[in-house]
């Protein structure tokens, strides 16, 4: 059966406008790192991994980045704060990539700044025959920079409940931190407590549900506890213990 011309048309169109799929699949680690303005912890790796079939093109780029009190982050231009060797590389299939990461900023910060290096795919270069739009990605490693002096602590401000959408109630609680180096949260222990309810949440339990928990110098952050609130509790009362890791 012939088609109608129209319906070739599109047929051909569609053929000259295909939908490339991500070059290839990486693997970055780690995902966040932790240095210090002076001395040996003031440079780091960032190794990447080619899982893919084909040659895989990246660079990397680094955003200073502010969060707020829920941990969403802004990002701006970075500067040159660091050196990155090398800033972008083609690794073959099934090869690995080390990127060396060295501190140039002020190496007597007052405070803790926070960045993100991002692995960015390079889009490769379509055969003249093809037409299309390529699917890249890129994947984000957290650094914080600490200043050579100070020790980070957590303060309680406020408690509160969340529902989620299938209706089970969490606890909230947000802290803050008052000192010039960041923190993270997951290194607390929290004691949550209503009447004769209570239950304490180990520093294991929450870096395992709430991730990294970065609290900036001088900043709020609020995080949703993993605990599921009894029928009758409607409002608690938290306290932590911070022992920060060395």
């Amino acid at each position: 059966m012939l088609l109608p011309r129209v319906a070739l048309f599109t047929l051909f169109f569609s053929a000259l406008f295909v939908l490339i799929p991500p070059a290839n699949a990486m693997t970055v680690t780690p995902t966040e790192i932790e240095m210090k303005s002076t001395g040996r912890t003031s440079r780091s790796a960032i190794t990447v991994v080619n899982n893919g079939e084909g040659e895989l093109a990246v660079e990397l780029v680094a955003k200073k980045a502010v969060l707020n009190e829920d941990g969403v982050p802004k990002t701006s231009p970075a500067g040159d704060v660091f050196l990155i060797m090398p800033p972008q590389a083609l690794i073959p299939p099934g090869a690995t990539q080390n990127f060396r990461i060295q501190w140039l900023g002020e190496p007597l910060l007052n405070k803790s700044e926070t960045y993100f290096i991002y692995v960015n795919q390079i889009p490769v270069k379509l055969p003249k025959r093809v037409r299309g739009v390529q699917l890249v990605f890129g994947m984000g490693v957290m650094i914080n920079v600490a200043p050579p002096r100070g020790e980070p602590e957590l303060q309680v401000v406020n408690n509160g409940v969340v529902t989620d959408r299938h209706g089970a109630r969490h606890p909230t609680i947000t802290v803050l931190n008052p000192t010039n180096v960041h923190a993270l949260f997951p290194q607390a222990t929290v004691r949550l407590s209503s009447g004769g309810w209570s239950e304490t949440l180990s520093s294991g339990k929450l870096a395992q549900t709430i991730g990294i928990g970065l609290v900036q110098p001088g900043h709020r952050r609020r995080f949703v506890l993993p605990v599921t609130l009894p029928s009758g509790v409607t409002s608690t009362q938290s306290s932590i213990e911070f022992r920060p890791k060395p």
